[in-house]
């Protein structure tokens, strides 16, 4: 086996292990196309511009069935898509202003979990089922993942380099937090509220040293 097939192999273990962890806590994944000899592949509709879903029913394929998820990863270096909508959402932005809104966090001792894609996308996962304030809705560049949609999960690889965390599950013991808090984050970095009431006692907050 050559040093390329071993690095493969090795890389299609990590993606299982990662969509294994994210089912067993209740975050349904499905498989997305994956990038083989510079093109994207694994799926009937093999978008060249980064993951999608493999599946012919896209999103609404997602589980958290382990024999399904060990299945799919065994065969194949499938990218791990996170579906949204159910148990998670995601809201996503700018890197720029998802360091801002991380700084916001850790003044407010807030943890939620957050991932960074290589395209130079942040995104923030928080419970699901609360729409986008107005004021943030009518913004293009942020954006809510919600029923019916998905996210490339970490060590997912995009077009320039694999999505990571900045901060992991883990770190707040992956409880989902109330997506009220970020989108106040939110509003405050982009200057469309005067700043974050009471920072430092926002009931649920966890406090960590995890930064973003």
């Amino acid at each position: 086996m050559s040093w390329w097939s071993s690095y493969r192999a090795v890389f299609r273990t990590e993606l299982k292990v990662s969509a294994i962890e994210l089912a067993d806590h209740g975050w349904p994944v499905l498989p997305g196309t994956y990038r083989q000899a510079g093109r994207w592949t694994g799926g009937p509709d093999a978008d060249q511009s980064g993951p999608v879903p493999a599946l012919a029913d896209g999103a609404a394929g997602a589980t958290l069935d382990l024999d399904a998820i060990e299945s799919w990863w065994s065969a194949r270096p499938y990218s791990v898509l996170l579906a949204t909508g159910v148990t998670v959402d995601v809201i996503e932005v700018s890197a720029l202003v998802g360091r801002r809104v991380c700084g916001q966090l850790r003044e407010a001792e807030q943890v939620i979990p957050v991932a960074a894609t290589p395209t130079g996308r942040w995104w923030f996962a928080v419970r699901a089922g609360e729409a986008l304030r107005p004021e943030l809705a009518s913004r293009p560049d942020v954006v809510l993942h919600s029923r019916g949609s998905w996210v490339a999960a970490p060590p997912s690889e995009g077009p320039q380099g694999v999505v990571h965390w900045r901060v992991p599950p883990a770190a707040c013991g992956w409880r989902l937090p109330d997506p009220y808090h970020l989108q106040v984050a939110l509003l405050d970095v982009l200057g469309q509220r005067p700043g974050l009431a009471s920072a430092g006692s926002v009931p649920g907050s966890v406090g960590t040293g995890v930064r973003c």
